[in-house]
């Protein structure tokens, strides 16, 4: 994070707890991710926001490397996070060049669990209602006099080589076995960004959006600036 704090391993750096918390949070954001895709208040109209700057990327990306099993992957999430940082950097039509400053470690940590946790907050609520700032955010936004801020999240899955070949054999066996009554089609990848717009004057969430999961991999650079542009058309721009 040039603007904020050298990139960290999260094995050395999460406690158990903390680290779990975190992992549960990145599942969750995965697997409720077939909920209303957009949500924007009627409190503040898109002109109104400007002079915004984001909080670095959040990345939940894992590795399916036997079965279909997925675990949380550290190499595959940073790699991902960096791109879709500079993706936020260099999109011209919603430029934001500058990150909100994070000092220490454990702050850090508890920016990025209360941003994964006002997300979640609203796909468990369906609504931005009632969604108020957490103390962290609202604290170091109003501390650097930041009225509005975008946060980003990017989710998904890839697979190691030779493990999507494998499961498409198998469910060629289970389809000739079964008659061709039931064949399952593994999926290869899955990708899907979510982002927050946050108002810090009024204490609440004033835009969500996520894109649709789609078959393509996280860490490709041109999904990702392509699901990123989706992410705020119809309200930023055209």
């Amino acid at each position: 994070m040039a603007d904020i704090v050298p990139e960290l391993k999260t094995k050395e750096i999460i406690k158990p707890k903390m680290k779990k918390l975190t992992l549960l949070i990145g599942i969750s954001l995965i697997v409720t991710s077939c909920v209303t895709n957009k949500y924007i208040s009627k409190n503040v109209k898109a002109t109104e926001i400007t002079e915004i700057k984001y909080f670095a990327p959040l990345s939940y990306v894992s590795l399916i490397e036997k079965g279909n099993k997925s675990v949380l992957n550290d190499s595959l999430s940073s790699i991902s996070k960096v791109l879709l940082d500079s993706v936020i950097r260099n999109n011209n039509n919603f430029r934001i060049e500058k990150r909100i400053d994070v000092n220490g470690i454990k702050n850090n940590i508890k920016v990025n669990n209360e941003l994964s946790f006002l997300i979640q907050t609203i796909m468990n609520n369906r609504k931005l209602e009632g969604v108020k700032l957490t103390p962290t955010i609202d604290s170091i936004m109003k501390s650097n006099k930041q009225r509005f801020a975008m946060a980003s999240v990017t989710t998904g899955f890839g697979r190691k080589k030779g493990n999507y070949g494998n499961q498409v054999a198998k469910g060629i066996g289970v389809g000739i076995l079964t008659l061709g009554m039931y064949a399952p089609v593994p999926i290869k990848s899955s990708f899907s960004l979510f982002t927050i717009i946050l108002d810090s004057e009024r204490n609440e969430v004033v835009y969500y959006c996520k894109t649709l999961p789609i078959e393509k991999s996280p860490t490709d650079l041109m999904t990702i600036e392509k699901q990123y542009r989706t992410l705020y058309e119809g309200y930023i721009y055209e």
